[in-house]
């Protein structure tokens, strides 16, 4: 279960993950002859952290999007058994002034998805770096171009999450904050 676990939150943990492209650009399609392309601004913060306190292990992601709201996921893994949970998309704001908070709503996995409280996920962030630029261009599905432009800002974030009566430290492996514009549209045939 743990490395299905941490393939799915790392697939959340993705969503607007981007990577910067050195050197030279990545020519972008024409959408003459195609649909008129659609532009967002996307700004916002996406963090994944983990932790374990004892034999229980916790994995929680945080993201942040204006343009697509507010995305969370937690697994929670005791002997006693696995619990999950997660909200998308919703308007709660996580990050604040420097300050995490997010409560999301527990359940068994088990199969009866019984209520089991809530994960309350405090923490802080700050820059960690400078921004990185981002250019990427992307053809999902045939045909279908997606480009995005901006930066990615590399952030240093601690978090704790009360679970099931525990508390529990977490170690966040990816977060950073992101400002983007992106263009989305279909190409014509020549």
């Amino acid at each position: 279960m743990r490395t299905t676990t941490r393939a799915v939150l790392a697939c959340l943990a993705a969503v607007g993950t981007l990577t910067a492209v050195p050197g030279a650009a990545q020519a972008a399609p024409s959408a003459e002859g195609g649909t008129k392309p659609t532009r967002t601004v996307e700004k916002g913060y996406a963090v994944n952290c983990s932790g374990r306190s004892g034999d229980v292990f916790v994995a929680v992601d945080l993201y942040q999007n204006s343009a697509y709201g507010t995305h969370t996921g937690v697994v929670v893994e005791t002997p006693e058994g696995e619990y999950g949970g997660g909200y998308g998309p919703g308007d709660a704001t996580l990050f604040s002034g420097g300050a995490i908070t997010a409560g999301i709503p527990l359940r068994k996995l088990d199969g009866t998805g019984e209520p089991a409280g809530d994960a309350t996920v405090t923490g802080t962030y700050t820059a960690a770096g400078e921004p990185t630029r981002v250019h990427e261009v992307v053809e999902d599905p045939a045909g279908h171009y997606v480009i995005t432009r901006g930066t990615n800002t590399p952030l240093d974030a601690s978090a704790t999450v009360e679970v099931l009566g525990r508390e529990v430290p977490l170690s966040c492996s990816t977060a950073f904050a992101f400002d983007l514009t992106v263009l989305r549209f279909s190409a014509g045939r020549g």
